[in-house]
């Protein structure tokens, strides 16, 4: 019995990541508001009846469990980081922070156009899930510039005026990767990227005395 049930739990569970999997990809290209609940259902194979057996609340359920699972996935990567980046060079940590961000945005390319045209549609919960996304690395930069700067590689400043800063960019490069626009600082080129870290740099060095 145990093993029959086992089998149904994971047949249950593919059959909610196959109705994701196709959630994601019409909301990327047709949007919340004009892809229905029977849309989902025919992408994935399914009937209604099964969408709602496993989404009882339907698609907007479905945006958010994808939203929630998506950035939660997303702060696993980046907190993987976080360790590894503690004791290398300043350089180093700015050039692998804007590296994550470039992947990131590219391997979640679609759920981030979601994010970005569907707003509206989330909830208080959702909208504060995706910010708390940024304020995280935000915050842990800050500590980091902090930690430098007992060391003197860096000025006293105010460090979380700087993290929010550099962070910016990172987020300009998105909005502009998703928009297809060309503004600002293109962090997925190297040397555009390189050029920017320099000039960051510059700015928080040490006071000569």
């Amino acid at each position: 019995m145990p093993k029959i049930s086992s089998t149904r739990a994971d047949q249950a569970e593919e059959t909610k990541q196959k109705l994701l999997d196709n959630a994601l990809v019409l909301f990327s290209e047709q949007g919340y508001n004009k892809t229905s609940v029977r849309a989902l259902a025919r992408q994935a194979g399914l009937s209604d009846g099964i969408l709602y057996h496993h989404f009882p609340e339907g698609k907007q359920q479905i945006l958010s469990v994808l939203l929630n699972r998506g950035i939660q996935h997303a702060l696993v990567q980046l907190s993987q980081f976080n360790q590894d980046l503690e004791n290398v060079p300043l350089d180093q940590v700015l050039n692998t922070l804007c590296e994550l961000c470039v992947v990131m945005f590219s391997k979640n390319k679609d759920l981030l156009k979601v994010i970005l045209r569907e707003s509206e549609n989330m909830q208080l919960n959702e909208i504060h899930v995706v910010s708390h996304l940024f304020q995280i690395r935000q915050q842990w930069l800050a500590q980091l510039l902090a930690q430098r700067a007992v060391n003197s590689e860096i000025r006293v400043m105010d460090y979380a005026s700087a993290a929010q800063q550099f962070m910016a960019v990172n987020i300009q490069y998105g909005l502009t990767y998703l928009l297809n626009l060309n503004i600002g600082c293109d962090i997925a080129n190297i040397d555009e990227r390189k050029k920017m870290i320099q000039h960051t740099l510059m700015l928080w060095q040490p006071t000569a005395i």
